[in-house]
């Protein structure tokens, strides 16, 4: 696994390559200035404060599910001896596959957590930036609102409730009046909107996306906030909503005496000042290598039960899988399915979730390198290639199972993904006879159908070379698959500039693979809108050109919805018209596998940042 895919919100917002969890975020236009096609993506960061096989470019800006979407559970959640997923081995080593695993035994106080994290930026503390591991964040902050850890769906945390005004262009919360800083003083509504202006304008803001429509945010009282929007934004719940929040007492002198344009946290003297926050963790040590936290004793949602959380600067997946087993790490994530049997002699758990992420290959309807630039626009073409992939295949040999390769889009999230829908089964015969009917037939005896402008039918698919290494697994198998119905598929795996350069400028391949990572609102409309094509819009994404009047109607309804159950029917109609009018050949959804050492209980999978809920864990003797 590499540096960039251990990480989650922060991903740059620059075309040129945004798979580096690192970058900085461009500055956003106007959201509904897109849709005339002049302006920039609200897409814009890949998920990079998630420890996943992440990495495969976010193209356009889509700021990133917040890392801090974690669940409501009480802090005394008991999940079991062994929790009641039941084990799956005979080994000492336990599948669970529960996405709510609950357990008998009562919580123990006391002990440390150990977990690793990346060394990269590691004592970088701006929230606005997402550099640090997203490990260190969900540790000490807390966010308005969590997202529910498996459906995805907006929870009370910080802000106790809230309602929408103005027909969606005023959202007033009222935050709980029990929240302290570590500091001892209570949180106020002066710092909520501190937090959201810096999100907004700190020059390395990796999520300025999310509040691009923000036109102000005024404290009102003790408990009140009003944000004001210039536009209706229902995804403004789900994805600015959940960023953390912190002290204005602490930056708001660092903050102001910057001129305006070049304000950024990122100065700031954490070694002097460390960090605040209002979390279940305080910071209390700070080096190069490693973080130790303390259990915030006043957390209004209730103490964590360990005493202890150290984070350990970990980056090679080898030497941590190592430490997990000599019994120095508590919980590791991620790790990948094929070190699964090698763990089969070992005694813990593996637990199985659901995982934010969506891979598929896009079709490119304009490519210039072809005789018929526009060869894909034929939806039986598209189709027979589809029923050619041997999804059951891919799924067991290169996922070991974890994963839902019937799954189609790129909607993953549970409260608005369209389960009625799935992938074809395999059916060579099927794909030979569409393909047969268009005429599309070897007349030169080598194999392989020829197009009626006369080349072979041989496919480009790009992919950038760091993305998710059973991504890569799969498209490699894709060229057999094909080739059983006179079709063949050269994967170019692309170093990020050279994939930027091919996807932005080239244009020159037939399908442009992704592992995209998502958030928890929908944010992925610059992917498919006919309005982000990137030939016509230079902020745009749309890597292919595709145009789809039902999808773009589906789009603008859903920019317009603040209902949760509005947002829900607009992506509906935009899932079946994506998989009507084939947008991309679709792979499912991943799962991730977290591994947790046989003394740890009170885990509960969190699909935005797996091992979020550290305070939930407690350690146990194990006979």
């Amino acid at each position: 696994m590499t540096d960039s895919e251990m990480n989650r919100p922060s991903e740059a917002s620059s075309h040129a390559g945004r798979t580096d969890p690192t970058r900085d975020a461009a500055p956003r236009l106007h959201r509904r200035a897109m849709l005339g096609g002049a302006g920039l993506g609200l897409a814009g960061l890949l998920a990079a404060n998630r420890p996943q096989f992440q990495a495969t470019a976010r193209q356009a800006a889509t700021p990133v599910a917040s890392p801090f979407a974690s669940p409501i559970a009480s802090p005394v959640a008991s999940p079991v001896s062994v929790p009641a997923g039941a084990p799956e081995a005979t080994t000492g080593l336990r599948i669970i596959r529960d996405q709510r695993p609950t357990y008998a035994d009562e919580p123990v106080a006391g002990g440390e957590l150990r977990l690793p994290v990346r060394s990269t930026e590691l004592l970088a503390f701006n929230p606005a930036a997402f550099r640090q591991d997203g490990q260190v964040p969900v540790s000490y902050l807390d966010p308005l609102v969590r997202v529910d850890e498996v459906t995805l769906e907006p929870q009370p945390w910080l802000a106790e409730r809230w309602e929408w005004r103005d027909s969606g262009r005023e959202l007033v919360l009222t935050l709980r009046p029990d929240v302290t800083w570590h500091d001892g003083t209570l949180l106020s509504p002066e710092d909520v909107c501190f937090s959201f202006f810096v999100y907004r304008d700190d020059f390395d803001s990796a999520v300025t996306g999310f509040f691009a429509v923000m036109r102000t945010c005024a404290p009102e009282g003790q408990r009140t906030v009003r944000v004001l929007l210039d536009d209706p934004d229902g995804a403004f719940l789900f994805n600015a909503a959940t960023m953390p929040i912190f002290q204005r007492a602490q930056y708001r002198d660092h903050w102001d005496v910057q001129p305006t344009g070049e304000r950024s946290l990122n100065r700031f003297d954490w070694a002097s000042n460390p960090p605040v926050g209002t979390g279940p963790w305080r910071v209390v040590e700070m080096r190069e290598r490693a973080l130790h936290f303390t259990r915030h004793d006043d957390y209004w949602a209730g103490p964590a039960h360990a005493e202890n959380l150290r984070l350990i600067a970990q980056d090679d997946p080898t030497a941590r899988l190592a430490a997990w087993r000599a019994g120095e790490l508590d919980v590791l994530w991620p790790i990948r399915s094929r070190d699964v049997p090698a763990l089969a002699d070992e005694t813990g758990f593996i637990f199985t979730a659901d995982a934010p992420v969506a891979m598929f290959a896009a079709f490119n309807f304009i490519n210039p390198a072809r005789a018929a630039p526009d060869m894909l626009v034929f939806p039986e073409l598209r189709q027979a290639l589809n029923l050619a992939i041997d999804r059951a295949a891919y799924a067991q040999a290169d996922f070991g199972g974890f994963v839902a390769e019937t799954r189609t889009g790129t909607v993953a999230q549970p409260w608005a993904h369209d389960d009625s829908m799935a992938n074809p089964r395999r059916d060579v015969a099927e794909a030979k006879r569409v393909l047969d009917a268009l005429g599309w037939v070897d007349v030169t005896g080598d194999g392989l159908r020829d197009t009626p402008w006369g080349e072979p039918l041989s496919l480009v698919c790009i992919v950038q070379d760091d993305t998710r290494p059973e991504l890569l697994a799969l498209l490699d198998r894709l060229n057999a698959d094909l080739g059983d119905i006179g079709a063949a598929l050269e994967v170019q795996r692309l170093d990020a500039a050279t994939f930027a350069d091919r996807w932005i400028n080239g244009h020159d391949f037939d399908l442009i693979a992704y592992a995209l990572t998502l958030y928890p609102g929908f944010a992925e409309y610059d992917l498919y809108g006919s309005a982000w094509d990137i030939r016509t819009n230079p902020r745009g994404w749309n890597p292919g050109g595709y145009v789809n009047a039902t999808v773009d109607e589906a789009i603008a309804a859903y920019l317009a919805a603040v209902e949760q159950e509005d947002m829900a029917v607009a992506l509906a109609t935009l899932q079946r018209a994506v998989n009507d009018d084939l947008f991309a050949l679709w792979f499912g959804f991943p799962q991730d596998l977290i591994l947790v050492r046989p003394d740890i209980r009170g885990f509960i999978p969190n699909k935005m940042h797996q091992t979020a809920d550290t305070r939930l864990l407690w350690r146990t003797p194990v006979s």
